[in-house]
Protein backbone atom coordinates (compact mmCIF):
# COMPACT_ATOMS: atom_id res chain seq x y z
CA UNK A 1 0.00 0.00 0.00
CA UNK A 2 1.36 3.40 -1.02
CA UNK A 3 1.21 6.24 1.50
CA UNK A 4 1.41 9.98 1.09
CA UNK A 5 2.94 12.32 3.63
CA UNK A 6 0.98 15.28 4.96
CA UNK A 7 2.43 18.19 6.88
CA UNK A 8 1.06 21.33 8.51
CA UNK A 9 2.76 24.18 10.35
CA UNK A 10 0.38 25.55 12.99
CA UNK A 11 1.68 29.09 13.44
CA UNK A 12 0.52 31.35 16.27
CA UNK A 13 3.07 34.10 16.75
CA UNK A 14 6.15 31.89 16.45
CA UNK A 15 8.79 31.87 13.72
CA UNK A 16 9.74 28.38 12.59
CA UNK A 17 13.02 29.58 11.08
CA UNK A 18 14.62 31.01 14.22
CA UNK A 19 15.83 28.47 16.79
CA UNK A 20 15.83 30.90 19.74
CA UNK A 21 13.20 33.53 18.94
CA UNK A 22 12.78 36.36 21.44
CA UNK A 23 8.99 36.19 21.22
CA UNK A 24 6.87 37.13 24.21
CA UNK A 25 3.88 39.13 25.43
CA UNK A 26 3.53 41.28 28.52
CA UNK A 27 0.71 40.17 30.84
CA UNK A 28 1.77 42.08 33.95
CA UNK A 29 -1.11 44.54 34.34
CA UNK A 30 1.16 46.94 36.25
CA UNK A 31 3.66 47.17 33.39
CA UNK A 32 3.55 50.19 31.09
CA UNK A 33 3.64 47.90 28.06
CA UNK A 34 0.84 45.61 29.26
CA UNK A 35 -0.81 43.80 26.39
CA UNK A 36 2.11 44.25 24.01
CA UNK A 37 3.53 41.29 22.08
CA UNK A 38 7.10 41.40 20.83
CA UNK A 39 8.89 39.76 17.90
CA UNK A 40 5.86 37.73 16.86
CA UNK A 41 5.45 35.93 13.56
CA UNK A 42 1.77 36.00 12.74
CA UNK A 43 -0.35 36.46 15.86
CA UNK A 44 0.06 35.11 19.39
CA UNK A 45 -2.87 34.17 21.66
CA UNK A 46 -3.90 36.55 24.47
CA UNK A 47 -6.78 35.84 26.86
CA UNK A 48 -8.20 38.84 28.75
CA UNK A 49 -11.87 38.72 29.72
CA UNK A 50 -12.08 42.12 31.49
CA UNK A 51 -13.66 44.14 28.72
CA UNK A 52 -14.55 46.98 31.10
CA UNK A 53 -10.96 47.80 31.98
CA UNK A 54 -9.63 46.57 28.65
CA UNK A 55 -12.29 47.03 25.94
CA UNK A 56 -12.07 44.85 22.86
CA UNK A 57 -9.45 46.32 20.56
CA UNK A 58 -7.69 48.32 23.27
CA UNK A 59 -4.73 46.04 23.95
CA UNK A 60 -1.60 47.09 22.04
CA UNK A 61 -1.32 43.65 20.45
CA UNK A 62 -4.87 43.99 19.16
CA UNK A 63 -4.14 47.40 17.71
CA UNK A 64 -1.03 46.27 15.87
CA UNK A 65 -2.51 42.87 14.93
CA UNK A 66 0.11 40.83 16.76
CA UNK A 67 -2.35 38.81 18.84
CA UNK A 68 -5.65 37.01 18.67
CA UNK A 69 -7.56 38.10 21.76
CA UNK A 70 -10.17 35.92 23.44
CA UNK A 71 -12.59 37.47 25.91
CA UNK A 72 -13.75 34.23 27.52
CA UNK A 73 -11.86 31.58 29.44
CA UNK A 74 -11.98 27.90 28.66
CA UNK A 75 -10.38 24.71 29.81
CA UNK A 76 -9.56 23.50 26.30
CA UNK A 77 -9.31 25.71 23.25
CA UNK A 78 -9.22 24.39 19.70
CA UNK A 79 -6.99 26.59 17.55
CA UNK A 80 -6.83 24.56 14.34
CA UNK A 81 -8.36 21.45 12.88
CA UNK A 82 -5.21 19.95 11.38
CA UNK A 83 -7.09 17.28 9.45
CA UNK A 84 -10.43 15.52 9.53
CA UNK A 85 -10.67 12.34 7.45
CA UNK A 86 -14.13 10.98 8.14
CA UNK A 87 -13.65 8.05 5.74
CA UNK A 88 -9.89 7.66 5.84
CA UNK A 89 -7.32 6.57 8.39
CA UNK A 90 -4.19 8.61 9.04
CA UNK A 91 -1.06 7.85 11.02
CA UNK A 92 0.44 10.71 12.98
CA UNK A 93 4.17 10.03 13.10
CA UNK A 94 6.04 13.21 14.01
CA UNK A 95 5.48 16.38 16.00
CA UNK A 96 7.81 19.27 16.84
CA UNK A 97 6.28 21.84 19.17
CA UNK A 98 7.75 25.12 20.41
CA UNK A 99 5.81 27.30 22.84
CA UNK A 100 6.53 30.55 24.66
CA UNK A 101 3.88 31.08 27.29
CA UNK A 102 2.75 32.54 30.59
CA UNK A 103 0.87 29.29 31.34
CA UNK A 104 2.09 27.43 34.45
CA UNK A 105 5.45 25.74 34.02
CA UNK A 106 6.41 22.09 34.13
CA UNK A 107 6.40 20.38 37.51
CA UNK A 108 7.11 16.91 38.87
CA UNK A 109 5.93 14.24 38.72
CA UNK A 110 3.88 15.06 35.58
CA UNK A 111 6.23 16.74 33.12
CA UNK A 112 3.72 17.16 30.30
CA UNK A 113 0.23 17.83 31.64
CA UNK A 114 0.68 21.56 32.24
CA UNK A 115 2.69 22.35 29.11
CA UNK A 116 -0.55 23.61 27.61
CA UNK A 117 -0.29 23.56 23.83
CA UNK A 118 -0.21 20.43 21.70
CA UNK A 119 -1.92 18.15 19.21
CA UNK A 120 -4.91 16.03 20.15
CA UNK A 121 -7.10 13.48 18.42
CA UNK A 122 -10.19 14.08 20.55
CA UNK A 123 -12.04 17.35 20.99
CA UNK A 124 -13.81 15.97 24.06
CA UNK A 125 -10.72 14.87 25.94
CA UNK A 126 -7.43 16.56 25.26
CA UNK A 127 -5.51 13.83 27.08
CA UNK A 128 -5.45 11.77 23.88
CA UNK A 129 -2.18 13.22 22.71
CA UNK A 130 1.15 11.73 21.59
CA UNK A 131 2.80 13.11 24.71
CA UNK A 132 0.13 12.20 27.21
CA UNK A 133 0.28 13.23 30.83
CA UNK A 134 1.93 10.18 32.34
CA UNK A 135 3.43 10.36 35.81
CA UNK A 136 7.18 10.10 36.05
CA UNK A 137 8.43 9.01 39.45
CA UNK A 138 12.17 9.30 38.99
CA UNK A 139 13.94 12.66 39.42
CA UNK A 140 13.65 14.80 36.30
CA UNK A 141 16.15 17.12 34.74
CA UNK A 142 15.72 18.89 31.45
CA UNK A 143 16.01 18.17 28.64
CA UNK A 144 13.98 15.09 29.58
CA UNK A 145 13.52 11.98 27.40
CA UNK A 146 10.78 9.42 27.91
CA UNK A 147 11.83 6.08 26.35
CA UNK A 148 8.33 4.62 26.42
CA UNK A 149 6.49 7.43 24.65
CA UNK A 150 9.58 8.50 22.71
CA UNK A 151 9.33 12.21 23.36
CA UNK A 152 11.92 14.71 24.48
CA UNK A 153 11.09 17.90 26.36
CA UNK A 154 13.22 20.99 26.69
CA UNK A 155 12.20 23.41 29.43
CA UNK A 156 13.64 26.91 29.20
CA UNK A 157 16.52 25.90 26.92
CA UNK A 158 16.89 29.64 26.38
CA UNK A 159 15.34 32.60 28.17
CA UNK A 160 12.79 35.21 27.15
CA UNK A 161 11.97 38.43 29.07
CA UNK A 162 8.51 37.20 30.15
CA UNK A 163 7.26 33.64 30.42
CA UNK A 164 8.68 30.15 29.87
CA UNK A 165 9.89 28.19 26.86
CA UNK A 166 8.83 24.60 26.16
CA UNK A 167 10.03 22.55 23.19
CA UNK A 168 8.69 19.04 22.59
CA UNK A 169 9.86 16.58 19.96
CA UNK A 170 7.96 13.35 19.38
CA UNK A 171 8.30 10.47 16.92
CA UNK A 172 6.00 7.48 16.86
CA UNK A 173 2.76 6.12 15.40
CA UNK A 174 -0.74 7.15 16.38
CA UNK A 175 -3.71 6.08 14.28
CA UNK A 176 -6.40 8.73 14.03
CA UNK A 177 -8.84 10.08 11.49
CA UNK A 178 -8.97 13.52 13.09
CA UNK A 179 -6.37 15.79 14.64
CA UNK A 180 -6.59 19.16 16.39
CA UNK A 181 -4.03 21.74 17.44
CA UNK A 182 -5.09 23.40 20.66
CA UNK A 183 -4.30 24.32 24.23
CA UNK A 184 -5.10 23.49 27.82
CA UNK A 185 -5.81 26.93 29.25
CA UNK A 186 -7.22 25.58 32.52
CA UNK A 187 -9.85 28.36 32.59
CA UNK A 188 -7.14 30.94 33.28
CA UNK A 189 -7.51 34.63 32.49
CA UNK A 190 -4.80 37.12 31.53
CA UNK A 191 -2.57 34.55 29.85
CA UNK A 192 -0.73 34.45 26.55
CA UNK A 193 1.10 31.94 24.43
CA UNK A 194 2.95 32.01 21.14
CA UNK A 195 3.44 28.65 19.53
CA UNK A 196 4.27 26.70 16.42
CA UNK A 197 3.49 23.03 15.94
CA UNK A 198 4.98 21.09 13.04
CA UNK A 199 2.78 18.04 12.47
CA UNK A 200 3.50 15.19 10.05
CA UNK A 201 1.31 12.23 9.13
CA UNK A 202 0.84 9.42 6.60
CA UNK A 203 -2.34 8.54 4.74
CA UNK A 204 -3.24 6.08 1.99
CA UNK A 205 -2.59 7.30 -1.54
CA UNK A 206 -5.86 8.73 -2.81
CA UNK A 207 -7.42 11.26 -5.17
CA UNK A 208 -6.93 14.71 -3.66
CA UNK A 209 -9.01 17.87 -3.48
CA UNK A 210 -6.60 20.80 -3.62
CA UNK A 211 -8.49 23.81 -2.33
CA UNK A 212 -7.66 25.85 0.79
CA UNK A 213 -10.77 26.08 2.95
CA UNK A 214 -11.68 27.34 6.37
CA UNK A 215 -12.79 24.28 8.28
CA UNK A 216 -15.78 25.80 10.10
CA UNK A 217 -17.21 27.86 7.25
CA UNK A 218 -15.80 26.41 4.04
CA UNK A 219 -15.77 22.66 4.61
CA UNK A 220 -17.73 21.33 7.58
CA UNK A 221 -21.15 22.86 6.66
CA UNK A 222 -21.24 20.97 3.35
CA UNK A 223 -22.13 17.30 3.59
CA UNK A 224 -21.37 16.91 -0.12
CA UNK A 225 -17.74 17.80 0.56
CA UNK A 226 -17.47 15.68 3.69
CA UNK A 227 -18.81 12.70 1.76
CA UNK A 228 -16.21 12.87 -1.01
CA UNK A 229 -12.98 14.10 0.59
CA UNK A 230 -11.37 14.81 3.93
CA UNK A 231 -10.07 18.12 5.20
CA UNK A 232 -6.49 19.26 5.81
CA UNK A 233 -5.41 22.70 6.98
CA UNK A 234 -2.76 22.90 4.25
CA UNK A 235 -5.42 22.65 1.52
CA UNK A 236 -3.60 19.82 -0.25
CA UNK A 237 -3.63 16.53 1.67
CA UNK A 238 -7.40 16.13 1.35
CA UNK A 239 -8.01 12.51 0.26
CA UNK A 240 -11.16 11.08 -1.28
CA UNK A 241 -12.24 7.89 -3.00
CA UNK A 242 -13.07 9.02 -6.53
CA UNK A 243 -11.66 11.99 -8.43
CA UNK A 244 -14.79 12.53 -10.51
CA UNK A 245 -17.00 12.68 -7.42
CA UNK A 246 -14.68 15.31 -5.95
CA UNK A 247 -14.81 17.34 -9.15
CA UNK A 248 -18.62 17.17 -9.27
CA UNK A 249 -18.96 18.33 -5.64
CA UNK A 250 -16.51 21.21 -6.06
CA UNK A 251 -18.19 22.36 -9.28
CA UNK A 252 -21.51 22.43 -7.50
CA UNK A 253 -20.41 24.22 -4.32
CA UNK A 254 -17.50 26.36 -5.51
CA UNK A 255 -18.13 27.18 -9.21
CA UNK A 256 -16.54 30.61 -8.83
CA UNK A 257 -13.41 29.58 -6.97
CA UNK A 258 -10.16 28.11 -8.20
CA UNK A 259 -9.33 24.55 -7.23
CA UNK A 260 -7.53 21.45 -8.44
CA UNK A 261 -8.12 17.73 -8.17
CA UNK A 262 -5.40 15.11 -8.46
CA UNK A 263 -6.42 11.66 -9.73
CA UNK A 264 -3.83 9.29 -8.26
CA UNK A 265 -4.99 6.39 -10.47
CA UNK A 266 -4.47 8.17 -13.79
CA UNK A 267 -1.84 10.55 -12.35
CA UNK A 268 -3.73 13.49 -13.87
CA UNK A 269 -4.03 16.92 -12.28
CA UNK A 270 -7.32 18.65 -13.10
CA UNK A 271 -7.40 22.45 -12.91
CA UNK A 272 -10.52 24.58 -12.50
CA UNK A 273 -10.30 28.37 -12.86
CA UNK A 274 -6.58 27.70 -13.06
CA UNK A 275 -3.85 27.21 -15.63
CA UNK A 276 -0.46 25.61 -15.16
CA UNK A 277 1.11 29.06 -14.75
CA UNK A 278 -0.54 29.34 -11.33
CA UNK A 279 0.52 25.93 -10.02
CA UNK A 280 3.74 26.23 -7.96
CA UNK A 281 6.68 24.01 -8.81
CA UNK A 282 6.80 22.50 -5.32
CA UNK A 283 3.23 21.24 -5.71
CA UNK A 284 4.02 19.71 -9.11
CA UNK A 285 7.04 17.99 -7.54
CA UNK A 286 4.90 16.67 -4.68
CA UNK A 287 2.17 15.26 -6.92
CA UNK A 288 4.32 14.28 -9.95
CA UNK A 289 1.39 14.21 -12.43
CA UNK A 290 1.91 12.65 -15.87
CA UNK A 291 -0.80 14.84 -17.36
CA UNK A 292 -2.66 18.08 -16.70
CA UNK A 293 -6.18 18.91 -17.84
CA UNK A 294 -7.74 22.37 -17.59
CA UNK A 295 -11.43 21.90 -16.86
CA UNK A 296 -12.05 25.64 -17.03
CA UNK A 297 -9.55 28.46 -17.52
CA UNK A 298 -9.83 31.43 -15.16
CA UNK A 299 -12.14 34.18 -16.38
CA UNK A 300 -10.48 36.49 -13.86
CA UNK A 301 -6.79 36.08 -13.04
CA UNK A 302 -7.39 37.31 -9.48
CA UNK A 303 -9.31 34.09 -8.74
CA UNK A 304 -6.35 31.95 -9.76
CA UNK A 305 -3.91 34.24 -7.96
CA UNK A 306 -5.92 34.03 -4.74
CA UNK A 307 -5.73 30.23 -4.84
CA UNK A 308 -1.97 30.33 -5.42
CA UNK A 309 -1.40 32.86 -2.64
CA UNK A 310 -3.39 30.84 -0.12
CA UNK A 311 -1.70 27.55 -1.04
CA UNK A 312 1.69 29.19 -0.59
CA UNK A 313 0.73 30.73 2.76
CA UNK A 314 -0.47 27.42 4.16
CA UNK A 315 2.61 25.46 3.12
CA UNK A 316 6.15 26.14 4.29
CA UNK A 317 7.88 25.24 1.03
CA UNK A 318 7.72 28.92 0.18
CA UNK A 319 8.81 30.17 3.60
CA UNK A 320 5.41 30.37 5.32
CA UNK A 321 3.13 33.37 5.80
Amino acid sequence: MVFNTGMVYNIYGMNFISFTPNTYCQNNTSASDYGTCYNVYGRAIFVQIDTTTYPVGSLPCEKDNTCIRYTSTTNRRILTTVFNYSNKQAILYRMVLRTHTSLPGISNPSPVRVVGVGVYNSIQDFEYTPVSAVHTYEPITYPYYDPVFNYKIYYNPYTIPVGNVVVIRWLGNMFTSILYFGAHENNLNNIWYATIGQVYWFYESSPLAIIPLDYNSGYAPYRELRNVFGYAANGIDQPGWNAQDIIAALKDIYPNRAWAVFDDNQQILYLYNLTLDYVPDWLINKLAPVGIKVLQPPSDSSIAQAWLNEINVRNPQTGGP
